[in-house]
C-alpha cells in the first residue's frame, strides 16, 4: 500500500487522467470533419529534358491536369485550411515517351495536422519526345494581276536576310507530319509590288494545317514584284495541216492545245508577231481523227517566255464527207471607224474561229470571207477588249464563243522638225544649163506600233 502513496505513481495517474480529459474535450468540443476542393491543378515533377506532356490528340498539353482533394482534420484545422495550402503533384522521374498511370501525391505547404486524398488517385500521363526539324518554306499566291502586268517570283526575308527554310519544334508525332511551311499572299488586281509581313503556317502533304508545333521564325516579310509586261506578247497558236485525207473523208475540225503562248523580245519583232505556227501535220490518206505533238516555229527575233511549252498537241478531226461538221480556221481582223487623229493597233491580228456548215459551203469559203471587223467609231484613246464581227456566206455560221482581241487607240507621236543647214556659198556647185528634176517631197505615213 505504500507504493500507491509514492510521488511517481501519483504523477503517472495524473498524466493519464490529463490525456484522457484532453481526448474527451478534443472530440467533444473540436471534432474531426472533412472538406472537399474541386479542380485543383496538379504539378508535374521529374519530367526528363526533351520530353513534353501531350493530350490524346498528340498536342502539347497547355493546362495542367486537375483532381478533387478531400481534407480530413479537426474542426479548427479545417477552418484554417486554404486551397493554396494543398499541393497535389505527380512524379515522372524515370518515365519515357508513352502512356503512364502515375499516382497523385498531396502535400501541405504549411505545418498542419490533416489527412488529404486525391480523386482520382492515379492520372494517365502521355509523354512524347520534343524534336526540331528544318522544312522548306513556300509562298502561295492567290488572285490575278490586271492585263499588262506580271507577278514575278516571291522574295522572302526575315530581319533583312533571305529565308528558304524554317525550323519547326514540337512533339515528335506532330513535327513528323509537317511537309512544309507556307505563307499566303493575295495579289488580286495589284499593279504595284506586294510587300507585307506574313504569318507562317505548317501544313501536311495534303495542305492541311498542323497544330501543336511552333515555327521559327513565326513571321516573314514577303515581296512579290509586280511589273509592267513590256517585252511580252501573248499570241495564238495556228496549226499547220498538210496533205489530203482519204477519199470520202474531210477535215471537220482542227484544234490545238494550248491555244496561246507568250513570246518575249524587243518591241519591233513583237509588233510584227501575230501568231505562232506549228510544224506541219501531214494527214495524207487519213480516214480518222489524228493527234500529233509537234514543235513551234517562232517568229524571227522572238523566243518563248520561260516556262512556256515548246511543243503543242494538234488534233485534226476527220469525218466522212456526208456528215455535218465544224472547222476551226485562222481569220484576219481589221479595225474600221477610227477617229481622225488617232492610230490603231490590235493584238492579235489573226484569230482562230470555228465555223459550221455543209461540205460544199465550207469548201467554197475563201479567206476574204473570213475577215473579222471591229468598229471603233466614237471610241477615244485607250485599250479595249472587243469582239470582231464576221459576214459569213449563207449557210455558214460562227460557232461560239467568238474570239476577242485587244484594240489600242492612241494619238500619233509629235515630231520635232530639225533645223535646216545653212548652205556654204563657196562650195556651192555651179548649175549647168538644162532643166533640173524636181526634188522628191517626203511623205510622212503614220505607222502603228503595239504598245
Amino acid at each position: 500500500m505504500d507504493f500507491l502513496n509514492t510521488p511517481a505513481l501519483r504523477f503517472l495517474l495524473a498524466l493519464i487522467l490529463a490525456f484522457t480529459l484532453w481526448v474527451f474535450v478534443s472530440y467533444t468540443q473540436n471534432p474531426d470533419r472533412s472538406i472537399a476542393y474541386d479542380n485543383v491543378p496538379v504539378d508535374i515533377e521529374g519530367l526528363a529534358p526533351g520530353l513534353v506532356v501531350i493530350d490524346k490528340e498528340g498536342l502539347p498539353r497547355i493546362q495542367r491536369p486537375e483532381v478533387d482533394i478531400t481534407v480530413l482534420a479537426d474542426d479548427e484545422t479545417v477552418r484554417n485550411v486554404r486551397v493554396s495550402d494543398l499541393r497535389p503533384f505527380v512524379d515522372l522521374t524515370g518515365r519515357g515517351p508513352g502512356e503512364h498511370n502515375v499516382p497523385v501525391n498531396v502535400v501541405t505547404t504549411r505545418s498542419l495536422r490533416l489527412r488529404a486524398s486525391a480523386e482520382p488517385e492515379y492520372l494517365l500521363i502521355r509523354l512524347d519526345q520534343e524534336i526540331t526539324r528544318t522544312v522548306a518554306l513556300t509562298v502561295e499566291t492567290t488572285g490575278i494581276v490586271p492585263f499588262g502586268f506580271e507577278a514575278r517570283t516571291p522574295q522572302v526575308t526575315s530581319r533583312g536576310q533571305p529565308v528558304t527554310s524554317v525550323t519547326v519544334r514540337g512533339p515528335q508525332g506532330r513535327v513528323e507530319r509537317v511537309a512544309m511551311v507556307r505563307a499566303r499572299v493575295d495579289i488580286d488586281r495589284l499593279t504595284a509590288n506586294y510587300n507585307s509581313p506574313r504569318t507562317l503556317e505548317p501544313v501536311d502533304a495534303n495542305g492541311q494545317p498542323i497544330a501543336g508545333v511552333t515555327v521559327d521564325p513565326a513571321t516573314v516579310d514577303v515581296l512579290v514584284p509586280i511589273i509592267s509586261s513590256v517585252g511580252l506578247k501573248r499570241v495564238p497558236v495556228v496549226p499547220s495541216v498538210t496533205g489530203v485525207p482519204a477519199s470520202g473523208s474531210i477535215v471537220a475540225g482542227v484544234s490545238v492545245s494550248p491555244l496561246l503562248v507568250t513570246l518575249t523580245g524587243s518591241s519591233g519583232p513583237l509588233d510584227d508577231a501575230e501568231n505562232v505556227v506549228t510544224a506541219d501535220v501531214d494527214i495524207t490518206g487519213a480516214s480518222q481523227t489524228l493527234t500529233r505533238t509537234v514543235g513551234l516555229i517562232l517568229p524571227r527575233g522572238t523566243q518563248l517566255r520561260f516556262g512556256e511549252p515548246t511543243e503543242v498537241v494538234v488534233t485534226v478531226t476527220i469525218v466522212p464527207i456526208n456528215r455535218p461538221f465544224q472547222v476551226t480556221v485562222p481569220a484576219s481582223v481589221q479595225v474600221i471607224g477610227i477617229s481622225d487623229g488617232l492610230l490603231a493597233s490590235l493584238s492579235p491580228g489573226i484569230v482562230s474561229v470555228t465555223v459550221a456548215g455543209s461540205s460544199p459551203q465550207l469548201e467554197a469559203l475563201s479567206s476574204a470571207q473570213l475577215l473579222g471587223v471591229i468598229n471603233v467609231r466614237g471610241l477615244g484613246p485607250g485599250t479595249y477588249e472587243l469582239e470582231p464581227t464576221f459576214s459569213l456566206p449563207e449557210g455558214v455560221t460562227l460557232v461560239p464563243p467568238a474570239p476577242r482581241v485587244f484594240v489600242t487607240l492612241r494619238l500619233p507621236p509629235t515630231s520635232t522638225p530639225e533645223p535646216l543647214a545653212t548652205p556654204d556659198i563657196d562650195t556651192q556647185p555651179t548649175a549647168t544649163p538644162g532643166t533640173a528634176e524636181p526634188a522628191p517631197t517626203p511623205t510622212m505615213t503614220p505607222t502603228s506600233t503595239t504598245p
